[in-house]
């Protein structure tokens, strides 16, 4: 022993015990760590119309299934009430806009690919068409339309178990249409709508609710969302209504929309939430101008008040989209796919490991239906097993179409 230590074993036993010490406080935690558990992956089956007459709806959809994938690659899945990590797949698929590809999509989804909860799809019609597959094969649905008949039996007025929506429906648009016609003066409308699910729902929407603020509905009719010529236009000339509402969606929204400008004279145009894109704009272009529509509030988002509770959301929604789509400006579909994941999501996070695959969508689908003061890009949403929904139709804005872009149009404006 040299000399430091010889006679002074105290000092030697200190030494090596503050020694011993450090490597245990430095490299412990460095090699006895647990490691993060991880769980198996889950499995989202996302149905958009990317194709097809829908695809102005579908694509920016499609394209935030991509960001919301990308954001959880980035983020390493999603954890469990457990604290188990899973990754988090989102398998997109095309339905063309067709009833019938979409459910043939559904049933391959959830029995062959095995998703844990579904999301699909843009339409009504193809919507409609999934209900009766995610129903019988016990899977968590999420459509991304706005027809009540999705969520709501028509015959008993009940929830449907298995299907959740958010996205407002044609109700709430009318009931804002309503408001702005009345507040404008215009209490004599015509109503022109495409001949699909979506359109025939918002004239029905609008004969429920227009009536109840004095608006009549002077005349009313379908058209061909594949026209080019629309006879319609002539008899609404001779109607004698001050306004005319058009539910519609991109182009046909648009195709429409120009030749009621071009034809009828100086008329109001009111279109429904299902126009809240920037396709009727690039669409209808000048025609577009002085048009006015309830829509979500991500069409506006920096144009929203700062204490909005939505307004970040949207805002970091926003950025992301344009640097994903290469500076592509936003819809309001784009915020119906967003939140429809983002349910999805909570709802498996509500699942702890180790379940089988029938108790994953068991539990995803209840953890759906307890969401709470959900911050969409639309409005704070809570839902129940009253309430597959969840929005407040507080939450819409009116919006009008000025100098090319979409701008906010407060109540005290639209007189």
């Amino acid at each position: 022993m040299s000399g430091l230590w010889r006679g002074r074993p105290w000092r030697a036993a200190l030494c090596l015990g503050v020694a011993a010490v450090l490597v245990g406080v430095l490299v412990y935690p460095l090699v006895a760590a647990p490691a993060a558990r991880v769980g198996a992956p889950y499995r989202i089956g996302f149905i958009a119309s990317v194709t097809g007459p829908g695809a102005s709806l579908g694509t920016p959809e499609r394209d935030v299934a991509r960001l919301v994938q990308e954001r959880l690659n980035r983020e390493g899945g999603i954890a469990g009430p457990d604290g188990v990590r899973h990754e988090v797949q989102i398998l997109i698929q095309d339905d063309q806009s067709r009833a019938d590809v979409a459910a043939s999509l559904a049933r391959r989804l959830i029995e062959q690919e095995q998703v844990h909860v579904l999301v699909g799809t843009t339409l009504s019609g193809p919507s409609l068409a999934i209900v009766p597959i995610a129903t019988e094969l016990r899977t968590p649905n999420i459509s991304m339309a706005s027809a009540r008949a999705i969520i709501e039996d028509p015959q008993t007025k009940r929830m449907r178990t298995w299907i959740f929506k958010p996205v407002p429906e044609n109700l709430h648009s009318a009931a804002k249409q309503a408001e702005y016609l009345k507040a404008a003066g215009i209490d004599r409308v015509c109503h022109l709508y495409e001949n699909t699910a979506y359109g025939q729902d918002t004239f029905a929407s609008a004969k429920q609710e227009f009536p109840k603020l004095g608006i009549r509905i002077l005349y009313g009719d379908s058209f061909d969302r594949f026209a080019t010529e629309f006879p319609q236009v002539t008899r609404v000339r001779a109607s004698g209504c001050q306004a005319v509402v058009i539910g519609s969606i991109p182009p046909a929204a648009a195709v429409i929309n120009v030749a009621v400008a071009g034809r009828v004279g100086p008329r109001k145009i009111v279109h429904g939430h299902g126009a809240c894109s920037p396709d009727l704009i690039r669409t209808a272009g000048q025609a577009a101008e002085g048009t006015v529509m309830p829509c979500g509030k991500i069409l506006v988002a920096d144009q929203l008040p700062a204490n909005d509770p939505v307004r970040r959301v949207n805002l970091q929604l926003i950025e992301e989209y344009s640097r994903l789509t290469g500076g592509q400006p936003i819809s309001t579909f784009a915020g119906h796919a967003y939140d429809a994941l983002q349910w999805a999501l909570l709802g498996l996070q509500a699942v702890p490991d180790g379940q089988p695959l029938a108790r994953v969508r068991e539990l995803a689908r209840d953890g759906i239906e307890r969401i709470r003061n959900y911050v969409g890009t639309h409005g704070v949403m809570n839902l129940s097993p009253e309430d597959h929904l969840g929005f407040d139709p507080k939450d819409f804005v009116i919006v009008t179409v000025q100098g090319g872009r979409f701008v906010l149009l407060p109540p005290q404006r639209w007189k």
